[in-house]
């Protein structure tokens, strides 16, 4: 006797979900989120829309408002069981109503991908807390592949994880519903980033987007599906290599002597020798090893380990990471005292923490020894905050997970302690580090401001700043700034008095397009 065992076809059946999906529960969360959103509940900033994507992006914005909003733990805790609660209802009742086998698919999609959201989320949180956009990237990336496998697993037409996914993969991970729609999503926050006042109604328009989505991916797939993913993935791979291979600029012609000297400033978590800024060629810009110094977050005394500059280091003390953490006080006066008998005209070139400390120095009438300030990789803002260890407020739960995972940061060459003096005077405040820009600079003093373009989603005021000339952002990593052609171009342009590089206006599309992935500002 053949056939079927007892049960498999009726098992087959239950697992079948032949049904369109249902959009009103879609529309009630949209409806939901708006109504929060016009009263104040919720943040309006451009990820607001992302409450209702599609599975796991609406998790993810979940999680993000939960890291930096949530007062203590057991607040925590209850609203990641509630949001965890909601988001598995909706989806059940979208699959078709609060059955069993509906109701386990949804809970073991979301509660599957939890941890993995929970540390992007972190992530994207740390860095905008530390000011690292080498953090904000890997988080971005890590939600943009676990969405693409898991936002067409719901519509798949099984009621069960394993053959959901099957389906999925057969089907070419629905790569033609899947990308158009990411790339709306995207416009739409770009909306919200560039009009603030539509942001509100840009939640019905995601909710519109998402269910159009929906509809799509529970269809039957075309032909060739798995070729489709082929060629999307190989397009990717294409378009990643050509953005690489565009980022070389041609090396500058060293320029003509220049009169007085030039420092240089490393920036936090640096030592002597040992940071990017150690290795610019101060001779392409004009400038003799005679007339190149380097600063010293130690202080004052008789020269330098020299590691990897270009330069023997013959003024300073040795210092260590750990001077880079000394009281921001101290660092500003250290600066005044080592400017002091330094050639004139004297320009200083300041990385990254660095900017801050000659920023104060010459806004506080700590020194007048400044003709030129170039600052690298500066930070106009800095709207995520920190809390002490321990205290309960808004970003509890972030502020401590920081504390437990900000080790992972060694892994992209960043050692941080975020209990240091000058991390809790400049970092752990929402915008403590903007609080020393706003003082401008004194009008005697001219002023460059050369951004690293992969730093501009952590900046949603923007990234220019008061200086005589903001560069157009370079496309390179904020670390390796100070020793790239792109830098030596501008740098040596403004010491010339000769206008800057032509900026493409393609050049900060990343920064909307990227920041309603981060999250909502904490201060």
């Amino acid at each position: 006797m053949g056939g079927d065992r007892p049960g498999s076809g009726d098992e087959r059946r239950a697992d079948r979900q032949d049904e369109p999906p249902r959009l009103w529960p879609l529309i009630v969360t949209t409806g939901t989120v708006t109504v929060l959103a016009v009263t104040g509940v919720l943040p309006r900033w451009p990820g607001l829309a992302h409450l209702v994507a599609m599975p796991p992006i609406d998790l993810y914005t979940d999680l993000r408002l939960l890291l930096t909003r949530a007062p203590s733990v057991p607040w925590f805790a209850a609203g990641l069981v509630g949001a965890v609660a909601v988001r598995v209802g909706v989806l059940a009742l979208m699959l078709g109503g609060l059955t069993w086998r509906r109701l386990r698919l949804a809970a073991t999609i979301y509660l599957a991908v939890l941890p993995v959201l929970l540390l992007a989320a972190e992530v994207t949180y740390i860095a905008a807390a530390v000011l690292y956009s080498r953090l904000f990237w890997p988080g971005v990336g890590v939600l943009a592949l676990v969405a693409a496998i898991v936002a067409p697993m719901p519509w798949q037409g099984s009621t069960r994880l394993r053959s959901a996914w099957r389906r999925s993969w057969r089907t070419g991970l629905r790569v033609w519903v899947t990308i158009p729609y990411v790339v709306l999503l995207v416009g739409v926050g770009v909306l919200a980033e560039r009009y603030p006042a539509l942001t509100v109604a840009t939640v019905p328009v995601s909710g519109l987007l998402t269910a159009t989505a929906i509809r799509l991916l529970s269809r039957p797939a075309p032909a060739y599906p798995r070729l489709r993913l082929v060629a999307a993935t190989a397009a990717f791979l294409v378009a990643t290599m050509v953005f690489i291979a565009t980022r070389t600029v041609r090396p500058t012609d060293p320029a003509p002597p220049r009169a007085g000297s030039i420092l240089l400033m490393s920036g936090i978590n640096s030592a002597s020798g040992r940071g990017t800024i150690f290795g610019t060629r101060t001779d392409v810009l004009g400038y003799t090893c005679a007339q190149t110094f380097y600063f010293s977050y130690a202080g004052t005394g008789d020269g330098q380990p020299q590691g990897r500059a270009t330069c023997p280091i013959r003024t300073g003390a040795p210092y260590q990471r750990s001077d880079t953490q000394r009281p921001f006080a101290e660092q500003v006066e250290t600066f005044a005292d080592q400017v002091r008998d330094l050639p004139r005209p004297l320009v200083v070139a300041s990385h990254s923490h660095a900017v801050w400390v000659a920023w104060a120095a010459l806004t506080t009438d700590a020194t007048d020894r400044v003709d030129t300030l170039i600052l690298i990789g500066p930070f106009p803002d800095s709207p995520a905050h920190y809390l002490p260890a321990g205290r309960n407020g808004p970003g509890r739960v972030g502020s401590d997970l920081l504390r437990l995972l900000v080790p992972i940061s060694d892994w992209v060459d960043f050692h941080f302690e975020p209990d240091a003096p000058a991390a809790r005077e400049l970092l752990a405040p929402a915008n403590g580090g903007a609080a020393v820009l706003r003082t401008s600079l004194p009008p005697r003093v001219r002023s460059l401001a050369v951004t690293s373009a992969t730093d501009l989603p952590l900046m949603p005021d923007g990234w220019r700043l008061p200086v005589t000339r903001n560069a157009c952002p370079i496309r390179e990593a904020h670390p390796y700034l100070p020793d790239t052609p792109a830098f030596y171009h501008e740098v040596d342009r403004f010491l010339a008095g000769r206008p800057g590089l032509t900026c493409p206006p393609w050049r900060t599309w990343g920064r909307p397009m990227a920041l309603p992935f981060g999250v909502p500002a904490t201060g």
